[in-house]
């Protein structure tokens, strides 16, 4: 029996932009810097939109379930299946705000918030026989999600960093603060 590929719609941020503007939601000049700051950048453009208070995070949603055709399922309707990550990039979800809501043999669902471009989609499952199903997510709730059930690993905060430099002064840690006391030193005694 031969196997029948689910077609993803095509997405991408410039038919959301045009779709913002025809709409009157936000104007040329602002939906144009905001692709720019994505494409510079690779941010995500609802997260943009509603962090920057220029759309909510509920009408991107209905924007782009409009526009798109596609079901808005948000995480408090339909709480993601902890299977469904399983073999998954957590990095790659947590980049793109993507939350694994549930698989079904081959296909797997993924909420988005608002919307991704399709090959960001692809890449999820580049590697894998899975075929995604999209629906739309909040923007809010899929970075809710993903802070409490993928949170960035120990080693990579600021906090673990500095925990895991050495402590005694003759560490490199501390080169800089010796150096910097070397020319306060030399500073005084040319003066």
């Amino acid at each position: 029996m031969k196997t029948r590929r689910v077609k993803t719609p095509t997405l991408d941020y410039g038919r959301l932009a045009d779709h913002l503007t025809d709409k009157g939601l936000v104007d040329r000049p602002t939906v144009q810097h905001v692709l720019q700051q994505c494409s510079s950048t690779g941010a995500l453009m609802p997260e943009i939109l509603v962090s920057d208070g220029l759309v909510s995070d509920w009408e991107v949603a209905r924007l782009c379930a409009e526009l798109f055709h596609l079901p808005y399922l948000p995480l408090e309707c339909y709480p993601p299946n902890p299977e469904a990550k399983a073999g998954l990039d957590p990095d790659y979800l947590r980049q793109y705000g993507l939350v694994p809501l549930e698989r079904f043999g081959e296909l797997l669902t993924v909420a988005m918030p608002g919307v991704v471009p399709t090959a960001v989609l692809d890449g999820l499952v580049a590697d894998t026989s899975l075929q995604v199903i999209p629906v739309i997510g909040s923007v809010k709730s899929n970075r809710a999600w993903l802070d409490e059930h993928l949170p960035q690993p120990n080693g990579t905060s600021l906090e673990a960093f500095s925990a895991a430099l050495p402590e005694d002064d003759s560490a490199w840690a501390n080169l800089f603060d010796v150096a910097d006391e070397e020319i306060k030193f030399d500073l005084n005694d040319s003066a």
